[in-house]
């Protein structure tokens, strides 16, 4: 793999035609095959396959602890227990991030690889979380992000007696990280690239985050998120009919919102996700609350439909005060939520090797655009690229969420895999 002085000649290859492609292409792949054959390496896939049993319990011993966002602490504390039983050492942040660093080269920087604590439903109960007869994982999170979470603990274990290659040039620096769901905003993968120790040494960010083998995101799925709050006196829906009403504005609101023409390349969405407000059946509301979801692959689209927003509650609430006899107290637009966008950089030094190793492997994958906390890294100008962990999964953020395990061994192999042509020399770039 190239160093930072190498990436310019690589990107200058990669972007020359035919032949000079192929060569890349065709050393990378001879240095895949090599690294596969190593008895270090073969040794760490092992374990995904003679210990499948082990790490299924572990997945759900994990699931089984609550971690609602801002709420991980009890599973973090879970993520530091299984690290420590494998003889590795962790710490916690100030985010509340389980950070566990491997170590064979002082001198060399690390490839973060992450995958988050917390989850959107968590189990009421220990048997919320239970394997059904045909061997899948039923419950809250099994998927999102239990598998990701379990494949942090496998590749702990497939790790431990040493790395893949000899004289590594990257180091491993485990991360159970807290708050990338709803409206965490991300706030634990943004401690960790913008305010952690670690920060400067970290090279290369690799998330794990799903089942799903068959996308490889490395662009950012930009995103706002908002609060709409309206208020007004409230009152008798009888004696005090008339008066300015915070639903009724709010509703002129969501359907302004709802008729604006949003950009469409690159595309732009709007949703107005959730609606509340009022007290009884015969009460004027005093407030009225609304969230809007906004999302685009471009920053620039974003703020246009920001402003086109903002533009659409001020008219909802002037109309309302126009045809009441007093008027709204006040309504404000408050941000609960930011995931910045960013493109596919030809520097991304993940992009051919992932695709590299899913040559070799024979899986099918494609480079796409989502919302992950790769996000953060991305926008930052940094290699990263955010992948599922193996096997199969679905209904995510929903009580019938579910995952089987068939299929992760191979997955799990591909991420270590992935890290050990992280750590390889340059001779097959060069």
């Amino acid at each position: 793999m190239p160093d930072r002085r190498e990436l310019g000649a690589l990107g200058a290859a990669l972007a020359a035609p035919g032949a000079a492609v192929r060569e890349v292409a065709e050393r990378m792949a001879s240095r895949v095959r090599a690294l596969a054959e190593t008895p270090s390496f073969r040794r760490g896939a092992r374990v995904f396959h003679d210990e499948r049993k082990w790490i299924d319990e572990r997945h759900l011993q994990i699931c089984r602890v609550p971690a609602l966002t801002f709420r991980e602490q009890e599973r973090a504390a879970l993520l530091q227990e299984l690290w420590a039983d494998l003889g590795l050492r962790s710490e916690l942040d100030e985010a509340g991030n389980v950070i566990a660093p491997l170590t064979w080269n002082p001198d060399a920087p690390y490839v973060a690889v992450s995958a988050h604590l917390d989850t959107t439903l968590a189990p009421r109960q220990e048997s919320d979380i239970f394997v059904a007869p045909d061997g899948s994982f039923q419950g809250p999170g099994v998927t999102d992000n239990g598998v990701g979470l379990a494949a942090l603990v496998a590749l702990a274990r497939a790790l431990r007696e040493g790395p893949s290659v000899e004289n590594p040039r990257r180091n491993v620096l485990l991360v159970a990280n807290v708050a990338e769901e709803g409206e965490g905003n991300l706030f634990g993968m943004k401690r960790l690239v913008h305010g952690s120790i670690w920060a400067p040494k970290i090279a290369e960010y690799l998330v794990l985050d799903g089942a799903s083998t068959a996308h490889v995101t490395v662009e950012a799925l930009g995103s706002r998120r908002f609060e709409i709050i309206i208020e007004g006196r409230g009152g008798h829906s009888w004696n005090d009919f008339g008066r300015a009403n915070p639903v009724h504005a709010l509703a002129r609101a969501a359907a302004l919102l709802s008729d604006l023409e949003l950009p469409r390349s690159p595309r732009a969405t709007l949703t107005v996700t959730t609606i509340e407000g009022g007290a009884g059946v015969n009460s004027i509301a005093s407030s009225a609350r609304a969230k809007v979801d906004i999302r685009s692959r471009s920053n620039a689209g974003i703020d246009q439909v920001v402003a086109a927003m903002e533009d659409a509650v001020r008219q909802a609430v002037e109309r309302e005060n126009r045809r009441s006899t007093d008027r709204l107290s006040a309504y404000r637009i408050r941000e609960i939520g930011r995931r910045p966008a960013a493109g596919r950089s030809p520097d991304n030094i993940l992009i051919e090797c992932l695709q590299t190793v899913d040559a070799y492997l024979g899986i099918r994958s494609r480079l796409d655009c989502a919302s992950t906390d790769a996000n953060v890294p991305l926008a930052a100008g940094l290699p990263a690229a955010a992948i599922g962990a193996g096997g199969r999964g679905g209904d995510a953020h929903a009580p019938s969420e579910w995952y089987h395990p068939e299929g992760r061994p191979l997955a799990l192999q591909r991420i270590l895999l992935a890290i050990a042509l992280l750590q390889d020399c340059s001779d097959a770039v060069s």
